[in-house]
């Protein structure tokens, strides 16, 4: 036997071995870095996630600004969290009445104003009890249970117009007549802002641009709503790793 030979072989399985070993420490390690909590504290959050229900979803790249992360979320105008959150390891989750800063035009929105204030926080309790993000989500202030880590979610509307079937008769495949809504949020810790956003919505379904003309203000206003609600979701279920990165 060619003891050169063999002690060769060996060494260089030897070197081998360790190679890939050390290749897979570093897999492993890059894996759990693109994880949502762990990414989050070193800065960085996958832009791109797979849905529980199957949808390909994005939030947009992150930056550092203002001592967290500031994201290019291609469904809202702006949206930042604080450094090293990402809305999980609380008890609860407060969603406070709607506030109106949003000047109306006549007094035909008031109701419709009303309805979308009433809305808001009744969508977003309804999507988000879904995703499993709060154990608890609540609407009252007084059902907040004492000793519990709390999370606050106050959202003011900022622009408002209920929109008019006629125009939407003419123009509303391109957006004339449809109902206006921007909303911005924030959520607290205590007196701590930790989450922010902007959001605007103007008829974006398909029924609102094809058929808006046959359709309530209201109804449009809520599929509106109901995107919005979804997009803070998505958002929210994906920083807290209950989304897979893609």
């Amino acid at each position: 036997m060619n003891f050169n030979v063999l002690y060769k072989s060996l060494a260089c399985f030897s070197l081998s071995t360790i190679v890939a070993l050390l290749a897979g420490c570093a897999s492993t390690g890059e894996n759990s870095a693109s994880s949502p909590a762990t990414s989050a504290s070193a800065g960085h959050i996958p832009s791109k996630y797979k849905a529980d229900d199957g949808r390909n979803i994005e939030i947009g790249n992150s930056s550092p600004a203002d001592g967290g992360l500031s994201f290019k979320e291609p469904h809202m105008d702006k949206c930042w969290i604080a450094g090293g959150f990402n809305f999980s390891g609380y008890d609860t989750l407060y969603i406070a009445p709607t506030l109106s800063t949003a000047k109306l035009h006549n007094n035909e929105e008031q109701r419709p104003h009303e309805l979308a204030k009433e809305n808001i926080p009744i969508e977003l309790e309804r999507i988000l009890r879904t995703r499993g993000v709060f154990p608890t989500i609540i609407l009252r202030e007084s059902d907040i249970k004492p000793g519990g880590r709390v999370l606050k979610m106050d959202n003011t509307i900022i622009e408002y117009a209920k929109g008019g079937g006629g125009a939407r008769y003419f123009v509303g495949l391109y957006g004339g007549g449809q109902p206006i809504l921007r909303v911005q949020g924030k959520i607290t810790d205590g007196t701590k802002t930790v989450f922010n956003y902007e959001a605007r919505r103007s008829g974006v379904s398909a029924g609102a641009r094809m058929g808006g003309a046959f359709m309530k203000d209201e109804d449009i206003q809520l599929e509106d709503i109901r995107s919005m609600t979804l997009d803070l979701a998505d958002f929210m279920s994906a920083v807290s790793g209950k989304f897979q990165p893609r």
